[in-house]
């Protein structure tokens, strides 16, 4: 029985193909079958030994050879240049993209929003739960007088000078270091107004003091010059500010309402018992409320009270001012 011959053009056509999808097979194959590589965060703690990061990349199934890792990272001139921090690997890296990666810091950065009106601790606690940022070291730095100095910061600590933002730190960053941005961020914000700030016979400590203030006393950003003036035109007068926050502060933690027996806190911070200024700042304010405190309006008011939607009525006498609270106490403000 004769085999059926195909055409010399098919034979062709197949001598091209069969090569084409045995590679495509070939390739599908590895693909397929190959072991699938995990991502992970690796963190290389502070004074850890190469040796020892590269044990536990081994452990991960990263490496294969610690030996060689070590040998490898000593010609390629990184033993000593690893970075410590938090890093995104993955099981199919090669070693020298690793040892790149860890020598030239690569870390992982996150993106950390600071709120205005934050205190030390505020902030330290939202940078500990979102940049692994140690809070306790952070705020032991934030009294640290030789830091303080370092950074030519009048008073006892940093309290409102960490720039409220948003900053993108690298995870598990040293505190030090996180401080040093957010003031750095503070001065180079402020900096261009320092002219008229001395033109006005402030101290830049006044202004940040008064800020801080502010920050906390003004819901809406256009009554921030307005109060701003009521704290100028007291403190001209000589009265006491009597400003709740001041209260909140010098108590520590926050209280729903001011009550009467708490303006009796014996606190510099409570002004409703001292004259003047509070030693400090009470929060880190933001820009429109230093703005504020360089440029208030022009008024005649001593007295504000809040309508319970963020906004005030503001008096001239207390008179009026005793009025506006009764008025904001029948529509249940």
């Amino acid at each position: 029985m004769t085999g059926l011959r195909l055409p010399s053009s098919l034979k062709s056509i197949f001598r091209l193909i069969s090569p084409v999808l045995a590679t495509g097979l070939i390739i599908f194959l590895i693909l397929y079958f190959r072991p699938s590589e995990k991502s992970f965060y690796f963190h290389v703690k502070k004074g850890e030994s190469l040796y020892s990061v590269a044990e536990r990349l081994k452990k991960l199934g990263v490496i294969k050879d610690v030996r060689g890792f070590v040998v490898l990272s000593k010609v390629l001139g990184k033993e000593k240049k690893i970075k410590p921090g938090w890093y995104y690997l993955n099981t199919g890296m090669e070693p020298v993209k690793i040892l790149n990666k860890l020598g030239r810091g690569e870390r992982v950065r996150v993106k950390v929003t600071i709120p205005e009106g934050l205190t030390i601790e505020q902030t330290a606690s939202i940078l500990q739960e979102r940049a692994k940022i140690d809070s306790s070291i952070f705020v032991s730095l934030c009294y640290d007088s030789s830091l303080i100095k370092k950074f030519g910061i009048e008073g006892n600590s940093i309290e409102g000078y960490l720039f409220p933002t948003t900053y993108y730190i690298p995870l598990g960053e040293e505190p030090a270091i996180v401080i040093r941005d957010m003031v750095k961020t503070f001065f180079k914000k402020i900096t261009p107004y320092i002219p008229d700030i001395q033109s006005r016979g402030r101290t830049l400590r006044e202004i940040v003091i008064i800020a801080s203030m502010i920050e906390k006393e003004a819901l809406l950003d256009r009554e921030k010059p307005i109060i701003a003036s009521v704290i100028y035109n007291r403190l001209k007068e000589g009265m006491r500010l009597q400003i709740d926050a001041t209260v909140q502060y010098a108590l520590g933690e926050h209280q729903e309402r001011v009550l009467f027996s708490h303006l009796k806190v014996n606190s510099p911070y409570n002004t409703y018992r001292i004259k003047g200024l509070p030693p400090g700042p009470i929060c880190s304010p933001g820009m429109k409320s230093l703005e504020a405190a360089i440029y208030p309006a022009k008024t005649d008011y001593f007295y504000y009270v809040a309508k319970g939607d963020g906004s005030h009525i503001f008096s001239k006498t207390f008179a009026q001012h005793m009025r506006a609270k009764r008025m904001v106490r029948r529509k249940g403000g």
